[in-house]
């Protein structure tokens, strides 16, 4: 009898674990499935509001690189911009951002990649080394990103004037290309 009770229990505590990580494999499907659609979204850089969709009001932004933080939408949507007329891409069905590996959890995505060439100003960017890119995107229990951290290969211009604007007014400063009054 105390076999059975025990088995019984054993059991039970299967189920629960089983249960559990059913609920698990959901979530990190679901994460999975809404960071393949933001990304394919970023990749064919159309659609600015189907873009924006997919962030809270009150994100937070980190990039590395050019040393600046962000912690709203509206915020980033000043940073990042596609509605600037000056961007195009070599070809309308091109992919501007291509990524080449993701790993995902319950509330986390870090995927790797690079962009493509584009024009900017008329002039064509070749990144000299690929650009390559890293980002960390975590998501709420909505599955909406909460904080995005880039980690960007940037010509190597673009790196100067940012130790030029960091050495002349700190880390805290944002570009002054970047009017983030309202």
């Amino acid at each position: 009898m105390r076999q059975v009770w025990i088995l019984a229990l054993l059991g039970i505590i299967a189920c629960s674990f089983n249960g559990c990580t059913d609920g698990r494999q959901a979530r990190i499907a679901a994460v999975q499935a809404q960071a393949e659609a933001f990304f394919q979204t970023y990749a064919e850089r159309a659609d600015w509001e189907q873009f924006c969709s997919f962030y809270r009001q009150d994100m937070q932004f980190e990039d590395v690189a050019l040393q600046l933080k962000l912690d709203s939408l509206w915020q980033f949507q000043r940073f990042y911009n596609w509605p600037d007329p000056n961007f195009e891409k070599l070809s309308p069905e091109q992919k501007h951002l291509i990524i080449e590996d993701m790993v995902v959890d319950e509330n986390k995505v870090v995927a790797k990649g690079y962009f493509q060439p584009f024009y900017w100003y008329n002039q064509p960017v070749k990144p000299i080394w690929g650009m390559q890119a890293t980002f960390w995107l975590y998501f709420d229990e909505d599955l909406k990103i909460e904080k995005q951290i880039d980690w960007i290969e940037y010509d190597p211009s673009v790196l100067e004037s940012v130790i030029a604007r960091v050495r002349e007014k700190g880390v805290q400063k944002v570009p002054d290309w970047l009017d983030l009054s309202r």
